[in-house]
């Protein structure tokens, strides 16, 4: 067990569920120190920059960010921890604090399982995508565990939540050594990291996305992830970012409407 065990008592669910339901900008909590002991065996395997198991992003939006999905490459103990975090045990905690009901986890962890991002990395604020089809289940929720022995707010890399068109974050969170954040993900959650990260320092993390087979009731997305602004690279760039938006915007509308027609929402509302 790699997670201190009063976190997750009914007590400390209720507690953290009122939190939780009256966040702002949107539904969070943000939980400090959650590791036990045993916690001490992950960062000495949290795999190096030179990995061969990292994926590396090219595009601006996360510029300097590696990630690895594959639960056969990730070693030990860290899969162990991941494991732990599907369990029905924390399953059940979360479905306590966020009043999600049914979640699952997701075992190909796409998208999810271990983040790094390097010096002068980012990560655009975002809205995440909703609809997952390669299981055909709706994403509901975002864990995310950091695993960096020292942090600074001042070395960029912080998490920032945004209220829906806010030019700067509402909160901000220093991505310390066993600091979980817990928020609902929807396309009113903007999240990210836009102050890039200072000096040699590479900002570790665990990320892991939870589904419920059920649509959410209020549309929540669709299967695309939506960008907020980068700075203008010149004429052509600020063409091209334009034509990116109405064509996203209009890729938007459609998956709204959609939600809006569809018969088994629309039976489960006048059930409601």
């Amino acid at each position: 067990m790699f997670l201190k065990q009063e976190l997750t008592t009914p007590e400390s669910a209720e507690r953290l569920a009122r939190t939780f339901v009256t966040a702002s900008p949107f539904p969070h909590i943000v939980l400090d120190d959650v590791l036990g002991a045993s916690g001490s065996e992950l960062a000495p395997n949290f795999p190096d920059v030179e990995w061969p198991g990292w994926h590396s992003y090219s595009d601006q939006y996360q510029r300097g960010k590696m990630i690895c999905s594959d639960v056969a490459t990730i070693p030990s103990p860290l899969t162990d921890l991941i494991d732990e975090l599907s369990r029905p045990a924390f399953l059940g905690f979360v479905e306590k604090v966020t009043g999600i009901p049914k979640l699952l986890p997701d075992p190909y962890l796409e998208g999810g399982g271990l983040h790094c991002s390097g010096p002068g990395g980012i990560l655009a604020p975002h809205t995440d995508f909703h609809l997952y089809p390669r299981l055909g289940v709706y994403r509901r929720i975002n864990v995310l565990l950091y695993l960096n022995r020292e942090w600074e707010e001042s070395w960029g890399g912080c998490l920032e939540l945004y209220e829906r068109g806010a030019e700067s974050p509402e909160k901000v969170v220093v991505p310390r050594w066993g600091t979980c954040v817990i928020f609902r993900t929807d396309d009113r959650s903007l999240h990210g990291f836009s102050k890039p990260i200072v000096g040699d320092r590479w900002r570790r993390s665990i990320a892991l996305y939870y589904y419920t087979a059920d649509e959410a009731e209020e549309y929540s997305g669709d299967t695309n992830t939506y960008w907020a602004k980068l700075p203008s690279r010149g004429a052509s760039h600020r063409i091209r970012r334009r034509a990116y938006e109405m064509l996203l915007l209009g890729s938007r509308g459609l998956a709204f409407l959609a939600h809006r027609v569809d018969p088994n929402l629309s039976s489960r509302r006048t059930r409601a």
